[in-house]
């Protein structure tokens, strides 16, 4: 009994040794099967692309408020996903392009295509007398990403840069584009008779007191043209009233509010558009710009847009009543229609109010009346307030010298 239990003891005793081997020697460990390293994912798709500078500078190259464009063409067809940029190299600064679909030819931004577009817009301290350079490498994916067919991303390599679209001549990646040049702030004009000029056009600019113009959008619209549309009416204007303010040191015009139709309005004001043009039917206050809907389907040309009225100190826009607000569900996304940007037309419209005409409007010119825009400016080629360059503010501020 006694030595059974000594027995126990001595069984215990091992077993609690290292890996209770024979005699107190420890057991090997049995060998384990090695882990497989993880394997990487696979390299995205590499997809090659000509980059094509695609905008025209003024005059010797671009200045401050002028935009550059770039157009990517690709070897297949892609689509886009959020808001890749491109990278340009202005002198010794790397800028970055935004993404620009072409929503201006109703091709919304997720729709596959073999062009895609990118939009720079130059800073006053933006300056590269050699001219701009894109390199191999500029895609910037840290917002969105270019994708296949099948949704998969993919990578970008530029193999070529030409200083127009289809150039017969591309330069390699990272070489300057010497006939894109960048000027900065140009040299602020000498005024001499502009404001002259101006008031042979339009009559409210004699009414300037150094006192903005406040823009106010009458309710008149279609059903379908929702408050918060007509609220967003005055965004660019709100944006003009800051760019003009950026480049002058003050305000000329400002964003006023959704008005309802004013009294003593008589029946059919809105719907004949040479009467307009011949009368006041509404006339705004010599502080107020007006903006209202014209459902004129017998006179509007369907290529028009707007229409504006110095002598009422107004302006329309000219779309037949079945013809839909551009893009409602598309708050991100510039609106536009037959090829122009909606928001832009409504800066456009306010220069004539201000006593501009078309850099082309020979006739007007000839008889001295109005101050020529800038091709941009005229074809209505840029949204928002960009469609106003920096040499258009400065007419303004020979037009309507700080203090009235």
């Amino acid at each position: 009994m006694e030595r059974t239990a000594w027995a126990l003891i001595a069984l215990l005793i091992a077993a609690a040794g290292c890996g209770g081997g024979t005699e107190g020697t420890p057991t090997p460990t049995p060998p384990t099967t090695p882990t497989p390293a993880p394997t990487p994912p696979p390299e995205p798709p590499s997809v090659r692309a000509v980059a094509s500078v695609s905008s025209v500078p003024s005059d010797r190259g671009y200045f401050t408020g002028e935009s550059i464009e770039v157009y990517l063409e690709f070897e297949q067809v892609i689509g886009v996903e959020g808001s890749p940029r491109l990278a340009i190299e202005i002198g010794e600064h790397v800028r970055l392009a935004d993404f620009s679909p072409f929503v201006e030819d109703d091709w919304p931004p997720e729709r596959p295509s073999l062009l895609q577009r990118f939009r720079y817009q130059v800073g006053p301290n933006d300056a590269d007398l050699d001219g701009i350079s894109i390199a191999a490498d500029a895609l910037d994916f840290t917002e969105g990403a270019f994708l296949t067919q099948a949704g998969v991303e993919i990578e970008v390599e530029i193999y070529a840069v030409g200083a127009e679209f289809s150039s017969p001549n591309p330069a390699v990646p990272g070489e300057n584009l010497a006939a894109h040049r960048v000027l900065g702030p140009p040299t602020p004009r000498v005024c001499t008779n502009e404001r002259e000029l101006a008031e042979n056009f339009s009559p409210w600019v004699r009414g300037w007191d150094g006192t903005p113009f406040r823009v106010d959008v009458i309710r008149n619209f279609p059903d379908f043209v929702t408050e918060a549309d007509l609220v967003r009416l005055l965004q660019p204007i709100a944006l003009l009233d800051e760019k003009i303010e950026r480049q002058l040191g003050y305000r000329i015009v400002e964003a006023g509010d959704v008005i309802p139709v004013p009294e003593g309005a008589p029946p059919g004001w809105d719907e004949d558009e040479q009467e307009y043009r011949r009368t006041c039917p509404v006339k705004a206050n010599r502080d107020q710009i007006l903006v209202f809907y014209m459902d004129d389907t017998n006179h509007a040309s369907p290529e028009s847009e707007g229409q504006g009225n110095p002598t009422c100190g107004s302006f329309c826009f000219l779309q037949p009543m079945t013809t839909p607000w551009p893009c409602l569900e598309c708050p991100d996304v510039p609106r536009t229609v037959n090829g122009h940007y909606v928001d832009a037309v409504t800066v456009h419209e306010i220069f004539h109010i201000l006593g501009f005409v078309h850099f082309n409007d020979y006739d007007f010119l000839a008889r001295r009346e109005g101050v020529p825009m800038s091709r941009a400016l005229t074809w209505v080629e840029r949204p928002d307030a960009e469609a106003a360059l920096w040499a258009d503010i400065d007419l303004l501020r020979c037009i309507f010298p700080q203090g009235g």
